[in-house]
């Protein structure tokens, strides 16, 4: 077997070697997924696209590994050249490079991120003496420092210098619909490294902005680099040495095992790379990395780590006094104490507070928001969101049935303040809106900061100037439903965990309510399993039917919910009516249940309460 060491490879190595050993022994991983909807995650194949469009006489590398590293070596033969993509090999080392500029004997490594940059944070980090390339940036900084190794052992006599080309959030799009310029139209099967295949589909005049204002930084990351080469070299060679033994390294176990993609097992392994890893102590349940707060617990005197060292690997060999701050205060709310010593479900006393605020009627909302590494529209920044949908339930008065208010764009404009607008009708100024976390909160304000800047629509101002003057006055308009789980809800199947896609079905294993079984059987979502319990709704949100040569998003959850957004308006679907009308009623249908999920958590908690909502 031909051993190779790519950048991949390296950068899982480095992170931990025994799973690069699981990885060329083709373990599965939680990570295995489609490429496509990889590809979409954050836009960075357009990035990509960008990158080579500001260098218009580069010359792409392509076809197979064995004919990439030969035309790369031929190409570089040449005095003065830019290549993208080229591939280069330095004995069992191989990379390939994003941009190589090559004048002479001097080379430029640019390697190209999705990763966002502000460059007048950078600059503020700079004047006050500070590094602004923290802990974050390190597996970035070492992917271009494993290339210039290898280019270095190629190109000995040469000076090498390497820059990152971000993102830039601090920049504004000077152009509109700026993502949809690229269009995405396939995957490319016969390329070794499946790429995207692109085309732009601007005018000249928009290419000329896109090159003036690029939304792009280059980063010169030399410094940065340097004292990280000799460590490269070393762990390169024993990850080297490690494939060609075929031999699994065994990297100590611990904490940062809390989350190993490679806990799954199939038909080729009898065994989980988590199980070889931690033998027998992978077998508790619940197991010791189960526990909430799990990182901040084992600061307090390394009692995780010392129980983990000794085999103790059940949750309940956590001592309770480990879970008690200094200062004598719980972790959390109480929630890793409550895993350990609490096996019903409980509503705390002081809940009733909180029921005795409401007023009528009662909003129960969810957003779902968008972002790409390009900016979507005119004015906006890099990774700024787009709100493109909003589920509402309604609740007109005490003992009501819930009723249904929904918005979605479909279409490539910015939606926000049409989002607003609507919304704005739905809840008008009076009656209590549930959220679930203050993630809401924020988008109204980046609603309300961009109609300030463009001093548009003074009654949608106003309107959201009184709506976030209200929740920073918590007279009871708002209320943070997840702020309420941590304070007053525990029950077992949460864990140390309070998000709403943990607290509906930990609700739904203790309801007898025939009133919340009846809203989920009025959508189809009433399914119970062998042991008589419901089965969690989210579970049997319809899958996208298979359509022949067709890429398909499932939406399950928010992820989901945005890669289906971007692929009906920016993706590989974008004309394709079938697939878009399939992609509507998916979306519409998951942020219906969020806030059904919402209005069944509050009457459970009321019911507890011994209220009615």
């Amino acid at each position: 077997m031909t051993i190779q060491l790519s950048k991949s490879d390296f950068k899982l190595g480095l992170s931990c070697p025994t799973k690069l050993y699981y990885k060329k022994h083709q373990f599965p991983t939680s990570l295995e997924g489609n490429e496509y909807i990889e590809m979409l995650a954050d836009g960075g194949y357009m990035i990509g696209y960008l990158a080579q469009l500001l260098y218009p006489t580069g010359i792409e590398v392509t076809g197979s590994l064995e004919n990439a590293i030969e035309t790369t070596s031929l190409h570089l033969q040449q005095e003065d050249i830019i290549l993208f993509e080229p591939v280069i090999r330095f004995g069992e080392m191989i990379a390939r490079i994003d941009i190589l500029v090559k004048n002479g004997k001097n080379l430029k490594i640019i390697e190209v991120k999705s990763k966002s940059f502000d460059s007048v944070e950078a600059q503020l980090f700079k004047q006050k003496g500070k590094n602004y390339f923290g802990s974050s940036w390190t597996e970035y900084l070492y992917d271009v420092a494993y290339q210039k190794v290898i280019l270095q052992n190629v190109f000995p006599e040469s000076t090498i210098e390497c820059e990152l080309l971000m993102p830039d959030k601090s920049k504004r799009a000077e152009i509109d619909s700026m993502v949809s310029l690229f269009q995405l139209t396939s995957v490319d099967e016969s390329n070794t490294f499946r790429k995207p295949v692109i085309s732009f589909t601007g005018t000249q005049l928009d290419l000329e902005l896109i090159k003036k204002y690029p939304t792009l930084e280059w980063i010169n990351v030399d410094n940065e680099i340097k004292p990280l080469l000799n460590k490269c070299i070393n762990m390169a060679n024993i990850l080297i040495e490690q494939l060609k033994a075929g031999e699994r390294i065994e990297s100590p176990i611990g904490l940062n095992c809390k989350d190993c993609e490679y806990s799954a097992t199939d038909i080729l392994h009898d065994e989980s790379g988590f199980k070889l890893c931690w033998g027998k102590m992978a077998e508790p349940k619940p197991h010791i990395l189960e526990l909430g707060q799990l990182g901040n617990v084992n600061k307090k005197n390394g009692i995780i780590t010392d129980l983990i060292k000794n085999g103790k690997t059940s949750l309940y060999d956590v001592p309770v006094t480990a879970l008690i701050k200094d200062d004598g205060t719980p972790y959390y709310n109480n929630r890793p104490l409550y895993q350990i010593t609490e096996k019903e479900e409980f509503l705390l006393s002081g809940f009733e507070g909180v029921c005795s605020i409401i007023q009528y009627p009662l909003f129960f909302i969810d957003f779902e928001t968008s972002q790409m590494a390009l900016p979507y529209h005119k004015g906006m920044r890099c990774y700024e969101n787009v709100i493109f949908q909003y589920s509402c339930h309604i609740i007109h008065h005490k003992g009501a049935e819930p009723v249904h208010a929904e918005w979605l764009n479909t279409n490539d404009s910015f939606p926000n303040h049409e989002f607003a607008r609507s919304l704005m009708k739905v809840l008008g100024t009076r009656g209590t809106i549930f959220i679930w976390s203050k993630y809401e909160i924020t988008q109204f304000k980046n609603i309300l900061r961009t109609l300030v800047e463009t001093d548009e629509d003074t009654d949608l101002r106003l309107w959201l100037e009184t709506l976030l003057n209200d929740f920073e006055a918590n007279d009871g308009r708002f209320i943070d439903l997840n702020m309420e789980a941590t304070k007053y809800y525990y029950h077992p199947f949460m864990g140390g965990r309070t998000s709403i896609k943990v607290t509906l079905p930990a609700v739904l294993k203790s309801t007898k309510s025939e009133k919340i079984k009846n809203w989920l059987d009025k959508k189809g979502l009433l399914k119970f399993d062998e042991d008589g319990s419901i089965i969690n709704p989210y579970k049997l949100l319809p899958s996208m039917p298979i359509l022949e040569d067709a890429f398909q998003i499932n939406v399950k959850d928010g992820s989901g919910a945005m890669r289906a957004y971007q692929d009906m308006l920016y993706g590989i679907n974008k004309n394709n009516e079938q697939i878009k009308a399939i992609y509507i009623d998916c979306l519409l249908f998951y942020c219906f249940l969020d806030t059904l999920a919402m209005v069944i958590i509050w009457e459970h908690w009321c019911g507890m309460n011994q209220r009615n909502i």
